[in-house]
């Protein structure tokens, strides 16, 4: 009986990791890009908001501040996802996150946060936004963000 335990226990395991590997896999996509191509990317997603000003707008000195897209008091349109593009030039490295909204709403408290090694520096705890606020506004653009550097970050709501 016991190994029966250990065995239902080890193939569970294995099904977690492989599952969290394939959720990854297919969720993240990362890929060296020259940086004409990154900006043509970003560019083409950027498009599709037209002038829909960005949620948030960063300042120099890296704090948040709500800058558009207030509530129009209609029903808004479901999220059902969160994608973000981030480019960062001296790797030439362009990352492509698509994250469920099923998925961030099992985050803890509703906050959101990409990790310091996704290659995306976005921390929504230090941005104080939330899934609520997010779901409140339906889909549409919540960051568009250039550095001098050359480091680009385009995060929406579809």
């Amino acid at each position: 009986m016991a190994i029966a335990a250990i065995v239902v226990v080890a193939i569970s395991a294995i099904t977690l990791v492989g599952g969290a590997a394939f959720f990854f896999y297919r969720h993240i996509r990362s890929e060296v890009v020259p940086a004409g191509t990154a900006d043509a990317r970003i560019a083409a997603a950027r498009a599709r908001f037209g002038g829909q000003p960005a949620l948030l707008r960063i300042d120099g000195n890296g704090d948040a501040a709500l800058a558009g897209r207030q509530t129009t008091g209609n029903s808004p349109a479901p999220v059902a996802a969160l994608r973000a593009l981030a480019y960062e030039p001296g790797r030439e490295k362009l990352v492509d996150v698509t994250v469920p909204f099923w998925l961030l709403r099992l985050a803890p408290n509703g906050r959101i946060s990409f990790g310091p090694n996704s290659g995306i520096n976005f921390d929504a705890e230090r941005l104080n936004i939330n899934l609520a606020a997010l779901e409140e506004l339906g889909p549409g653009l919540v960051l568009d963000q250039s550095e001098p550097s050359g480091a680009r970050l385009l995060i929406w709501t579809e």
